[in-house]
């Protein structure tokens, strides 16, 4: 099949930015698998108008702007493809793009990434988005060939919000080529044991109520941890730091900044257990590469994990301060199970959280809609 991608960014995998690291793992892999695939990706942050880059099994064609010019392009390339896929949510691109592709009998795909999930909506801006919504997107969403929806619980908050009958759930994934070759091992003998999360270190990320977790445990379960933030040091960096300090919990925090590529799983490796707090997410990519280098894993049932439970990959919990602390403390009673976690967590990521499975599934939903 020819398929193009349409995004906003450059489909960088080592951006913290999970959306950018999907478009990548799903572009590789679905090249692989024996298809013409195209990337055009919006980056107003460029120095240039356009740029071409290349990424592994494919090329992103980036422009500065969405003007005419580069509609134009588009257009032209639209001609020889069968599927257009569009991302995200808040975006008057894929509004635009997606009336064209309505005009000429061109199916399109279209994959919110978590855009629907109501606390998310209510961050900011709350009642424009769903002004917003309800002139352009929801036309645009109900319109689309199919929705791809990530987990089961994210379909239902899509229904919420817009009626199409081709609703379909295909999960995301992590790279086999990268996962595949490590396997944890266990720290036995340390000081510490260590708990930590990857990811932005932001308000829907529930980083706030991790820290408080961790200000709920007994003082004698406090000298026994270490909670290792990994993320880009941002301003809301500088808060979670203060909160540290005022929840007295500093010395159990450690900010350890941005880590990308062999630094990053090197620094994962060194855990004892990977901890996902999200209010709301779709099993984010950070919680698939722990499953998939076999990491103990903590996590949100809010992170859309629950239909997975039975798998005993992962101890679940909810997202308040107390439910993690006493997640926390689950853990560590649960020490000594840390290798059969682990293996269950890997094989998790073999049935259900790599690419070639991933891309496999999202390929018939293509076939069902290409006319």
């Amino acid at each position: 099949m020819k398929i193009l991608h349409f995004i906003l960014g450059k489909a960088n995998p080592d951006r913290a930015n999970g959306v950018n690291q999907v478009i990548h793992g799903l572009a590789k892999y679905q090249s692989r698998a024996g298809h013409e695939v195209y990337v055009v990706g919006i980056s107003s942050v460029m120095t240039t108008p356009y740029e071409k880059i290349q990424r592994e099994n494919f090329e992103v064609e980036c422009f500065k702007k969405f003007n005419s010019k580069t509609f134009i392009y588009i257009k032209d390339l639209i001609k020889n493809i069968d599927v257009v896929h569009l991302h995200g949510v808040w975006n008057m691109k894929n509004v635009r793009l997606g009336r064209y592709l309505e005009t000429i009998g061109k199916p399109y795909i279209i994959t919110a990434h978590c855009g629907y999930a109501v606390d998310r909506i209510k961050q900011s801006n709350y009642l424009l988005k769903l002004l917003y919504h309800k002139i352009w997107q929801k036309k645009l969403y109900e319109h689309a060939a199919g929705i791809h929806a990530l987990t089961r619980e994210e379909s239902t908050d899509i229904y919420h919000f817009c009626k199409n009958d081709n609703i379909f759930v295909v999960t995301n994934g992590v790279d086999p080529d990268v996962y595949d070759k490590y396997h944890y091992t266990v720290h036995k003998k340390r000081k510490k044991i260590k708990f930590g999360y990857l990811g932005r270190l932001s308000v829907e990320k529930n980083i706030d109520n991790l820290l408080k977790a961790v200000s709920l445990l007994p003082n004698k379960v406090k000298e026994q941890i270490e909670l290792c933030l990994i993320g880009p040091i941002t301003d809301s960096v500088v808060k979670l730091q203060k909160l540290a300090r005022k929840l007295k919990i500093e010395e159990n925090v450690k900010f350890l900044g941005g880590k990308y590529g062999e630094e990053k799983i090197q620094t994962l490796l060194d855990l004892d257990f990977y901890i996902h707090p999200a209010y709301s997410d779709v099993v984010g990519i950070s919680v698939m590469e722990a499953l998939a280098l076999g990491l103990p894993t903590i996590v949100t049932r809010t992170s859309h994990i629950s239909y997975f439970n039975e798998s005993n990959a992962f101890i679940m919990v909810e997202p308040t301060a107390f439910d993690l602390s006493r997640g926390i403390r689950t853990a560590i009673d649960r020490l000594d199970d840390r290798e059969q976690l682990s293996v269950n967590a890997k094989n998790l990521y073999l049935k259900q959280f790599n690419w070639k499975v991933a891309v496999e599934l999202l390929i018939n939903e293509y076939r069902k809609v290409y006319i």
